[in-house]
């Protein structure tokens, strides 16, 4: 596991199980780089409860090199069907999937 801040992350939104979330820029790049487990807070109430969000890779062998990540967010993006990360490195875009929530 390799944690690290994209600054471009932070304070982005995104809507999941009903409800919004905050992105706050940490990010564990995880099983070689396959998942990335990213930190966030609900946007959407008072209580601003911390979660991380999952991601997956949409290819598995086909991921970030978790020795050289560098700062490469790219966007967010959403389909009727799901939502993804994109991460963009030279000549490279990696798409993750968002896959699950998990309360701290």
């Amino acid at each position: 596991m390799i944690e690290t801040h994209w600054p471009e992350l932070q304070g982005k939104e995104l809507r999941y199980l009903e409800h919004a979330w905050e992105l706050t820029g940490t990010v564990d790049v995880r099983d070689r780089g396959e998942l990335l487990a990213v930190e966030a807070r609900q946007a959407d109430d008072v209580t601003r409860e911390e979660t991380t969000l999952h991601f997956a890779i949409e290819s598995p062998g086909d991921s970030l090199n978790p020795g050289d990540l560098g700062e490469h967010f790219d966007r967010l993006e959403r389909t009727d069907d799901a939502q993804y990360l994109l991460v963009k490195k030279a000549h490279r875009t990696y798409r993750y999937e968002l896959q699950r929530l998990e309360h701290a």
